[in-house]
């Protein structure tokens, strides 16, 4: 049996390569990034929900320090956002 290789055969059925390893990749790859954040960062597939509750100047300074965070790791990972699908949600006053 040593150095004897097997023949090819046509597979019917079957997983695309990567359809299953791709995903996992991906996900440890974005693993870091909620440490990156002073804000509460949910991770879901390939969407993330970043907030932070802000009552005071500082905590608008915290949740752009994170925005800032988040596009610093973007250009260090090379992985560009989608502009036209990130969205702010406000919820209050505008004083």
């Amino acid at each position: 049996m040593k150095g004897t290789l097997s023949s090819w055969a046509d597979i019917l059925n079957a997983i695309p390569q990567g359809s299953v390893l791709g995903p996992i990749l991906f996900a440890i790859f974005i693993n870091d990034l909620p440490n990156l954040f002073s804000s509460t960062a949910n991770l879901f597939a390939d969407d993330m929900k970043l907030f932070h509750a802000a009552q005071t100047i500082e905590d608008h300074h915290v949740m752009q320090q994170d925005l800032d965070n988040l596009v610093k790791w973007s250009h260090k990972c090379q992985l560009d956002f989608n502009e036209t699908k990130c969205k702010s949600f406000h919820l209050g006053s505008s004083n």
